[in-house]
C-alpha cells in the first residue's frame, strides 16, 4: 500500500486542529511537560502561534494520506523560510487509529522523505514524546537518530 498526500481542505482542517488541539495538551501533561489545569488553554495558544493563517501560514504544509483515495492519516510539516539549507520538521504525523498495524505509519514517512527529496529539502527532524515507545521505535527503524534529549525528574 502506498501512502499518497493531498493538502488537507479547509473543511477538514476545522476539525483536525480542534482535535490537535486536545491531543498535545494530553500529550504534554501525560509527559510531565505542563500541569494539567490550564493545558488545554496553552495547547490552544501554541497552535495559534503555529498557524495563524490557518492552511495558509506560510511554511507550513498540512496533508492528508490517501490509499486508493481513502483517508488513512494526517501529515503536518514546516520549513522555516529563513533558514539556509532548508530543512523541514513534522510537527505531527498520524495515522487513523483504524488503520494502524498495517505499515502505513512507515509510507507516510516516505511520503514526507519523498516531499522533502522533491522540494530539495536534505533534513527531516521530528519530535516525539518519550514514553511513546511505538513512535519511537518506528522512527529510529526508519533511520531517524536522536539528535537532543531532555530528561526530567519530578521532585515530590
Amino acid at each position: 500500500m502506498t501512502v499518497t498526500l493531498q493538502p488537507m481542505s479547509p473543511e477538514r482542517f476545522v476539525s483536525w486542529n480542534e482535535r490537535l488541539i486536545v491531543e498535545f495538551a494530553k500529550e504534554k501533561v501525560d509527559s510531565g511537560n505542563w500541569p494539567a489545569e490550564g493545558a488545554l488553554e496553552r495547547s490552544a495558544e501554541e497552535n495559534a502561534r503555529d498557524l495563524p493563517k490557518g492552511l495558509q501560514t506560510p511554511g507550513h504544509d498540512i496533508f492528508v494520506g490517501l490509499v486508493d483515495g481513502e483517508e488513512v492519516g494526517v501529515l503536518w510539516l514546516y520549513t522555516d523560510p529563513a533558514l539556509k539549507a532548508p530543512e523541514t520538521m513534522i510537527y505531527d504525523i498520524e495515522i487513523a487509529e483504524q488503520h494502524r498495524g498495517k505499515g502505513l505509519g512507515r509510507e507516510l514517512l516516505t511520503a514526507a522523505e519523498e516531499w522533502c527529496a522533491d522540494h530539495s529539502i536534505g533534513l527531516l527532524k521530528l519530535h516525539v514524546f518519550a514514553k511513546n515507545a511505538a513512535a519511537v521505535s518506528l522512527y529510529e527503524s526508519a533511520g531517524f537518530e536522536a539528535t537532543n534529549i531532555n530528561m526530567a525528574k519530578i521532585i515530590r
